[in-house]
């Protein structure tokens, strides 16, 4: 789990954590939700997290692998516009990938993702922008919400490779060295 996770807790409320399992009388622990692992990742840049957090949804369009994760290639044009990420084709067409969930002053991005910008099952994107005095920001990504089934797992793959890929690119753009 990455430094920029919080941790829900561990015990349940009124019990003392640990204790429950200690007696042979204990209550089985309840199922975990059907759920994957969230996708974590994280990037140092050079430069103040608002520089970094601008580079980040005010210039996407000049750094986001379009060759890698879009509808119609590499000329795709990328934009945070209208609080949704839009690619556009050079034909014009529009394809939402993500709304716009919450944006903190230049510090947090949180995102509904769609995976196909006809639907599919939405997740969760957050990008954390955080200061680091000794060598800028560093910026955290953490991509949640995935079910146990078949598309999902799928889908999770796909941006288990596709997002160091982009945040190697937002990494060079920004000056940084991955």
């Amino acid at each position: 789990m990455g430094p920029f996770t919080v941790k829900p807790p561990t015990h349940t409320p009124g019990k003392v954590a640990g204790m429950t399992d200690l007696f042979s009388d204990a209550s089985p622990p309840q199922p975990a939700p059907d759920r994957l692992a969230a996708l974590e990742f994280g990037i140092t840049v050079p430069v103040p997290p608002e520089h970094a957090a601008a580079g980040f949804s005010e210039h996407i369009h000049l750094w986001w692998p379009a060759g890698e994760l879009s509808v119609w290639g590499s000329e795709s044009f990328f934009d945070l516009e209208n609080r949704a990420l839009v690619e556009t084709s050079t034909d014009d067409e529009e394809a939402v990938w993500a709304e716009v969930s919450r944006a903190d002053d230049g510090r947090r991005l949180e995102m509904i993702w769609r995976h196909q910008p006809d639907g599919g099952v939405p997740t969760e994107v957050t990008i954390v922008f955080h200061d680091d005095a000794d060598s800028g920001s560093r910026v955290s990504l953490v991509h949640g919400g995935w079910t146990a089934e078949a598309s999902s797992r799928e889908d999770r793959a796909i941006y288990e490779a596709f997002w160091p890929l982009a945040l190697e690119k937002f990494c060079r753009f920004m000056g940084g060295t991955p």
